[in-house]
Formats: structure tokens, C-alpha cells, sequence
């Protein structure tokens, strides 16, 4: 049975007083469940911190494999292994988060008849982007609406930081991780943070469900607006500034936020639908990404949830992605490459605060828990505003 490969992401804008009792999840909540198929995996850690911080977690399974419902057989393992760069050879790079997995059988019954099967991937987050809506059309569109700021996500100084738990099912331990990379230094930190979680077998983790080949991220934006974004450089009109850490926050009463990002895979293409999913070309794994097009919104001062959308733009050109750091997809796989430039806006006016919740990796397919797409990525948001 092919099993799912799952991204879902949930946003939050909030006030910071929110932020503050509702922060990232944290090891605290993590629960062991049942294996139901899926394996236990060994995960070896390793990081460096030479010019800018990076880090591996290379995971075997233990027992078989998703891809035969953790049976062993002849000779059969995969191998998942999720990495973060920040750093490539000596130049700073966008953060960009790997998800690898091999699976390998050898059957000597019928001489040596090795199977494999792979799937290179990978989510990298470049900007942030401060705009004003001014082209009558949803979201940012690089050109047509007034761009008043920026942060580029590769000049940031980051530092990194890594908990862990051990939890047990069937009788076995396994590791669960917690890796922080955060913005450092007096002038950006914690302005962006990305919390990494990976587990050695299946767990709940707040209103997740992480099987051992998937990974949580937590994205946190905080006070984009405040003193923790010093202007590097002045906006220039449309121009990205080379070198530029950030213009720091315009005071522009329209401002508006949206994140660039990538999602690219090694070898494979894929086709983009008309409703808001991507689905990978030529592999027995089935592999997509999708996301929903509406969030929930708390404006300060109310109680009240209301329903904004989330305004996604994946026809943007490949001009714009080459201003938008698509030079740095190329380099990160190897091979003919296939991406996907993503601009995901959101509907609120000068949000102080905002919380990127994704998970990308494997899973067990026959959770009644789950979602239905084999190795997919989905996407979904929950929004908190706070509107200044």
C-alpha cells in the first residue's frame, strides 16, 4: 500500500500578548501512538554552525518499511532524511528544508532483484514582503501592487538550538527532536523563526498527527512592524537590493504581508490544477501539494472569528521568481529540477505576528486520522489577525 506524504501548514497573525501564551507547540505535547503500519525509525542528528547554522536527521527504519506496511522481507529499509541549509559551500542561502526518502528491497529468492524507489523534495522560504494592495486584484503581484518593504530570509544571522524526548511504543524508545533556527543578533532577533520537529515513530503533537517520516515546522514572523526589523537599505521602487538584509517597516496605513516561498523535486514534474493543488508527474508515490483558500480571523478588541481568505498566486512568472530567489532552487537539487513559485498573501491589515504551522514527510495511509493524498503535500491556515 502506498502510504501519504503529507504538508500541512496553518497560519496565525496575532497579537503578541496571544503569541505569548500560544507559542509553538514544544515537546511538552507530544503523545506516542499506535505504529498502525507505519515503523520505527533510528535518527542520528548532526549539525554545524561554520559561517551560518545548518542541520541532518537521517532516520532508518527499524523492521521494514512504510512502503510494505512495516513488514521486513528479503533485505528491505528506507530512509528518511530531513535537512535544513542555511549555507551552501561558504555563501549564506535561503532556508531551505529537505525531504528525502529512499526505500530499497532486495529479493535473493529470485537472484539479486533490487527495487528502489526515491523521492527528492524541497519548501524553501525567501521573502517577506510588505506591499499595498493597489492593482484592484487579491493579493501581491510583483509589478502591479506598491511594494514597501522586504526581508530577505538569506542575509538574516540565525542561530540554532535542539531539544529532544524519548517516548515509547510496542515496547521500543524513540526519540522525538525538537531544532530551533531562529534570527539572531541586536538588530533581527527572533524576527523569523522556524521550529523543526521530528519523531522515531508515530506521535500526536497538539492537533497533529506526525508519523515517522513527516516533520513539523513551526514559521513564526514577529513584529515585522517593531524594532526587532532595522532598515538595512531604502526601498528602491520595484528593486530587490542586493546584499540587503531588510528596508525595515514602511509606515504606510495599507500595509499588507506576504511570504514567498519555492516547492521543487528532483526528477519528477508536476501538473498544477485550477483548484490550488499541485500534483507530481511520473512516480508510483503520488506525490502533490494543495492548500485550502480560507483562514480565521480575531480582530484585537473582539472575540468574534471571522473567515478571510488566503490568497494564493502561483501563476506569478518566471521572471518574478528569478527576483525572488529561484537561482537558489537550481543550486539545492541536482538533476533536471522542477519548481513551483508560491506568493501566499494574507488579508490582513499590519499584522504584528504570524505563525507558519507546516509538516512535510511521510505517513501511514491507513489512519482513519489522515488525509487522503499519497505522499501530498497539504496545505491549510488558521489566521489570527491583529489589525493596527
Amino acid at each position: 500500500m502506498i502510504k501519504n506524504f503529507i504538508l500541512t501548514v496553518f497560519l496565525l497573525v496575532c497579537i503578541s500578548a496571544f503569541v505569548n501564551s500560544q507559542t509553538t507547540v514544544g515537546l511538552s505535547g507530544a503523545a506516542s501512538v499506535s505504529l498502525d503500519g507505519d515503523v520505527i525509525r533510528s535518527y542520528v542528528y548532526t549539525d554545524s554552525n561554520i559561517i551560518s547554522p545548518s542541520f541532518t536527521l537521517t532516520g532508518v527504519s527499524v523492521g521494514g518499511t512504510i512502503l510494505n506496511g512495516g513488514k521486513g522481507g528479503s533485505v528491505s529499509v528506507d530512509t528518511s532524511i530531513f535537512k535544513l541549509d542555511t549555507l551552501r559551500g561558504i555563501v549564506k542561502v535561503f532556508p531551505t528544508y529537505f525531504f528525502n526518502y529512499f526505500d530499497f528491497k532486495a529479493d535473493a529468492g529470485q537472484g539479486l532483484n533490487v527495487n528502489a524507489t526515491s523521492l527528492s523534495s524541497i519548501f524553501m522560504p525567501t521573502f517577506i514582503v510588505e506591499y499595498e494592495e493597489t492593482n484592484d486584484q487579491e493579493g501581491f503581484q510583483y509589478g502591479e501592487d506598491d511594494l514597501l518593504g522586504y526581508v530577505n530570509l538569506a542575509r538574516l544571522p540565525y542561530s540554532l538550538s535542539k531539544q529532544t524526548t524519548q517516548l515509547e511504543v510496542d515496547g521500543e524508545d524513540f526519540t522525538v527532536y525538537q531544532v530551533n533556527l531562529t534570527s539572531s543578533g541586536s538588530n533581527y532577533a527572533n524576527l523569523f523563526q522556524m521550529v523543526f520537529y521530528v519523531s522515531g515513530a508515530p506521535i500526536d503533537l497538539a492537533d497533529s498527527r506526525l508519523s515517522a517520516e513527516q516533520s513539523k515546522v513551526d514559521i513564526l514572523i514577529n513584529g515585522y512592524y517593531g524594532s526587532n526589523n532595522v532598515k538595512d537599505c531604502a526601498i528602491n521602487g520595484n528593486t530587490i537590493t542586493a546584499g540587503c538584509i531588510s528596508t525595515g517597516p514602511s509606515s504606510n496605513a495599507n500595509s499588507r504581508l506576504a511570504l514567498t516561498s519555492f516547492y521543487a523535486t528532483a526528477g519528477l514534474d508536476f501538473s498544477l490544477n485550477g483548484d490550488g493543488e499541485i500534483n507530481v508527474d511520473g512516480t508510483p508515490l503520488n506525490a502533490g501539494f494543495s492548500w485550502v483558500s480560507n483562514a480565521q480571523v480575531k480582530v484585537d478588541g473582539s472575540s468574534d472569528v471571522k473567515t478571510v481568505n488566503i490568497i494564493a498566486n502561483t501563476t506569478a512568472s518566471d521572471a518574478d521568481g528569478q527576483v525572488f530567489g529561484s537561482a537558489s532552487v537550481s543550486a539545492a537539487l541536482s538533476g533536471k529540477v522542477y519548481s513551483q513559485f508560491l506568493v501566499h498573501s494574507f488579508d490582513a491589515v499590519r499584522p504584528n505576528t504570524l505563525l507558519w504551522d507546516p509538516s512535510i514527510g511521510a505517513s501511514v495511509g491507513n489512519s482513519a486520522t489522515l488525509l487522503k493524498f499519497s505522499f501530498g503535500l497539504i496545505l491549510s491556515f488558521v489566521l489570527f489577525v491583529l489589525f493596527l
